[in-house]
C-alpha cells in the first residue's frame, strides 16, 4: 500500500469513528471518500469516484471547497441547510493522491441551545428588573421622609411585600423547572387516582370564588387511574386551574374534566370563559417567560414559567399537552396522560 493509498485508508478509519462529515477529494476535483454522516448531513448522496462540482452538494459547500484550493488555507462557512445550522470547512493538502478535506458538523442543537441560553438569561433579567427597580425606589421614598406619611408608607410596605413575593415566586419556579429538566430528582410512577388530582384543584376553589368564578368538577364514570408522580402532576392541574383563574373575569367559569381517552390514555381538560389567546400567541404559549401582551398587568402579574411546568411535567410522563383558544371566548387545555395498566 503506498502514501496515498494510506492517507485515504486513514481518513477512512476518521469518518468511520466521528459524527463529522468527511468529503476527501483528489486533485482532479474527483470523490475519494465520502462517508455516510456527510451525505446524511448535506441531504445528498455522494458517489466516490465522480466529480465533486458535478454532484448535487450544495453550492456553497463547492465553494468553500474551491477556495480552500485557492487560498491554500483552511477555509469555514456557516452553512443552513433543510434547517440545520452547519458548519462546512476545507483545508487544501499537500499529498500524491489527496487534494482538499471536506468536513461537515451539525451545529444545530448546541446553537440552539445557547440561543435558549442568551434567551433566558435576557428573560430572567427583565423579569427582576421590574419588581426590584420598584422596591429600591419605594424603599428610598420611605427613607427619604415618606414614613411620616403614614398611610402611603403603609401603602408602600404593602407594595414592597407584593413585589418580593413575585420575585420569590420567578426564583422558585425557576428553581423547579431546573429540576425538572436535569432529572435531578427523578418521577415516582405509581398510581393516582384522578380523584386525587382533582383534590389538588379543590385547594383552589377559594381564590375562585373570591374572584366570583365558577369553578366546576367533574370526573367521568370509568375514567382509570394515571401511572405517574402525585406530587408533580397535582402542580401540573394547580398551574392550569390558578392561570385560568388569573385570565377568568368575575362571574366567569371554569370547567375541570377528567375522561377516559384512547389507546390507554386519561383525559384532563381545563376550559375556561376568560379573555383567550389570540391565534398568533398560541404557539409560543408553553415557553418559559412568555406572556402574551394582554397579560403584562403588574397587578397579580405571574412569573410565565407555570405552563412552561406544566408541559415538561406532561412529556417527562410520556404525556401531551395542547391548546384551543378564542379571543374573548376562553380557552381550553387539554392533557393527556397515561393510564395506569391493568395486569391480568
Amino acid at each position: 500500500m503506498n502514501r496515498a493509498e494510506t492517507a485515504v485508508g486513514l481518513l477512512r478509519g476518521l469518518a468511520a469513528i466521528t459524527d463529522e462529515g468527511l468529503i476527501v477529494l483528489d486533485r482532479d476535483d474527483r470523490v475519494l471518500l465520502a462517508s455516510g454522516a456527510a451525505c446524511e448531513l448535506l441531504g445528498v448522496a455522494v458517489t466516490e469516484g465522480d466529480a465533486f462540482h458535478s454532484s448535487q452538494i450544495d453550492y456553497r459547500v463547492l465553494r468553500v471547497a474551491q477556495a480552500a484550493r485557492g487560498a491554500r488555507r483552511l477555509e469555514q462557512r456557516d452553512i443552513n441547510i433543510a434547517d440545520r445550522e452547519l458548519v462546512v470547512r476545507a483545508l487544501a493538502v499537500d499529498d500524491d493522491r489527496v487534494a482538499t478535506i471536506v468536513t461537515v458538523r451539525d451545529e444545530t442543537r448546541l446553537r440552539r441551545l445557547e440561543r435558549v441560553r442568551r434567551d433566558f438569561v435576557s428573560n430572567v433579567s427583565h423579569e427582576l428588573r421590574t419588581p426590584v427597580t420598584a422596591v429600591r425606589l419605594m424603599a428610598e421614598t420611605l427613607e427619604n421622609g415618606g414614613l411620616a406619611d403614614r398611610a402611603a408608607a403603609a401603602d408602600f410596605v404593602r407594595r414592597i411585600a407584593l413585589e418580593a413575593t413575585h420575585m420569590t415566586q420567578i426564583v422558585e419556579e425557576l428553581l423547579e423547572l431546573s429540576t425538572i429538566e436535569s432529572g435531578l430528582r427523578p418521577l415516582t410512577f405509581e398510581r393516582v387516582p384522578v380523584e386525587e388530582l382533582m383534590g389538588a384543584v379543590d385547594r383552589l376553589r377559594p381564590l375562585a370564588e373570591d374572584k366570583g368564578i365558577d369553578l366546576v368538577v367533574q370526573v367521568a364514570t370509568g375514567t382509570p387511574d394515571v401511572e405517574g408522580d402525585g406530587s408533580r402532576l397535582g402542580q401540573v392541574m394547580r398551574n392550569l386551574v390558578h392561570n385560568a383563574i388569573k385570565f377568568t373575569p368575575s362571574s366567569g367559569r371554569i370547567d375541570v374534566v377528567a375522561e377516559p381517552g384512547a389507546a390507554g390514555r386519561v383525559v384532563l381538560r381545563c376550559r375556561d370563559t376568560g379573555i383567550g389567546v389570540a391565534p398568533a400567541d398560541l404557539p409560543r404559549i408553553f415557553e418559559r417567560f412568555w406572556k402574551a401582551d394582554t397579560s403584562r398587568q403588574r397587578d397579580g402579574e405571574g412569573s410565565g414559567l407555570g405552563l412552561a411546568i406544566v408541559r415538561h411535567v406532561v412529556e417527562a410522563h410520556g404525556g401531551s399537552v395542547a391548546v384551543a383558544s378564542e379571543p374573548r371566548r376562553g380557552t381550553e387545555f387539554t392533557v393527556e396522560l397515561p393510564a395506569v395498566q391493568v395486569r391480568d
